[in-house]
């Protein structure tokens, strides 16, 4: 565990940061982080929180995912983390560990959320010997207008407005050692920014078990 480290790379992805900060709710997109908001700051805590759990393990590889859905990220701030992980008991890793750890839920609820996909990442996670920096490429909540709690698939034009500077200021100020995509839209923005990178099958629609043999084909890979 190298928290020196991961003191460091807070600091120096503060202009990262900056970028999250300045996008605004859309008509058909949720800005996860607006700092004028207070789910935006809770979403902005949760993230800082879990990113100084996960740094210390030193994260060679990261994952980019597609865009946060309405029954995980939206709710939560981490990429893949529903409601019922984030609060839940902290794991092998020690990430997340609910309120003795500072998350917080956007909205009071009798009933945490879960998300398939969220489900299906963190059990496989669970089989790795480090954890990775998990992240989507499009870093709003793509919905339907006028319908909170759905999902939809970010256009081209978002892709390239939206998804592509934040994902390469990432990129330029982590210097991963591996990075990977999880699913079509992580791997067209990765190509884009002509990065070489392996494309993992995306766990939703009955892809887990691909998923689960192409993380633990590639970390099995970047070990050796």
């Amino acid at each position: 565990m190298d928290h020196a480290f991961a003191r460091r790379m807070l600091t120096r992805l503060a202009p990262w940061f900056a970028m999250l900060k300045e996008f605004s709710d859309r008509a058909d997109a949720h800005a996860l982080y607006d700092p004028d908001t207070e789910a935006g700051r809770i979403r902005l805590s949760n993230l800082k929180i879990f990113l100084g759990q996960l740094l210390p393990w030193r994260p060679g590889v990261l994952l980019i995912g597609e865009a946060p859905g309405y029954r995980g990220t939206w709710r939560t701030g981490v990429n893949f983390c529903s409601e019922k992980i984030m609060m839940g008991p902290a794991d092998r890793f020690g990430l997340f560990g609910g309120e003795a750890a500072g998350y917080r839920l956007i909205e009071p609820a009798e009933k945490l959320c879960s998300e398939a996909s969220s489900t299906v990442v963190q059990r496989v996670i669970q089989e790795l010997p480090c954890p990775p920096l998990v992240w989507p490429a499009f870093p709003l909540h793509p919905h339907k207008p006028g319908v909170d709690e759905s999902n939809r698939t970010p256009t081209p034009a978002e892709l390239r407005r939206d998804a592509l500077p934040q994902l390469e200021k990432l990129i330029s100020l982590y210097r991963p050692r591996h990075i990977a995509a999880v699913g079509n839209i992580g791997m067209t923005c990765l190509k884009e920014l002509g990065v070489d990178a392996v494309k993992l099958r995306h766990p939703a629609h009955g892809g887990g078990p691909q998923f689960r043999a192409g993380l633990l084909e590639l970390m099995a890979d970047v070990n050796h």
